[in-house]
């Protein structure tokens, strides 16, 4: 009787240990910045409307951690919505990325679809996305006012946690108006 219950007590141990690691795999998430996604020597974008880069080194993914969650802060860009719940995403480093400015690089753009549908207050939120980042090359089509628009990304994240943030220290996250030209107060 006694081995049975050191048995049934070893056993529970190990269950609770193994699912402590899982159930904490989002607290050790390392915080990066959108420059960890693009190779050093591509120039971050000053002005999202001086243009785009393309061709090799916008689709030069530099970020290859896979196997450690991550968290990056950046902009809603709404692909799969119903009302003021999103399904799914792009996170974007600039506001006004994609529909009202050129896009991004790929290797600035990542899809995220959340664990939750996330409850969008406004165009263009500044979350923060916590999960695994993924690196592939892949293309997304979501619909604007005029017209739908297909965009290619270099990274995705799927059942990520997301956060609305009001502030970030990340160097090469721009706020800018949708105008592109004045920064926003």
């Amino acid at each position: 009787m006694m081995k049975h219950k050191l048995f049934l007590l070893t056993l529970a141990a190990l269950a609770f240990c193994s699912a402590w690691p899982i159930s904490n795999a989002f607290a050790a998430a390392q915080p990066i910045f959108w420059r960890a996604l693009r190779p050093a020597d591509q120039a971050k974008a000053k002005v999202p409307l001086s243009g785009t880069m393309s061709g090799p080194q916008g689709e030069t993914l530099a970020w290859h951690g896979e196997a450690h969650p991550i968290e990056l802060t950046g902009f809603v860009l709404p692909i799969d919505q119903e009302g003021d719940l999103v399904y799914e995403f792009m996170l974007v480093p600039w506001a006004g990325a994609c529909s009202h400015m050129p896009s991004p690089p790929p290797n600035q753009l990542v899809r995220v679809v959340p664990e939750e549908p996330l409850h969008l207050a406004r165009m263009y939120e500044t979350v923060t996305v916590t999960g695994t980042l993924r690196p592939g090359l892949d293309q997304a089509q979501f619909f604007m006012i005029d017209g739908d628009r297909v965009l290619t990304y270099g990274y995705s994240i799927n059942h990520a946690q997301v956060a609305t943030v009001t502030a970030t220290t990340d160097p090469d996250l721009l706020s800018l108006s949708p105008f592109g030209i004045l920064p926003r107060q």
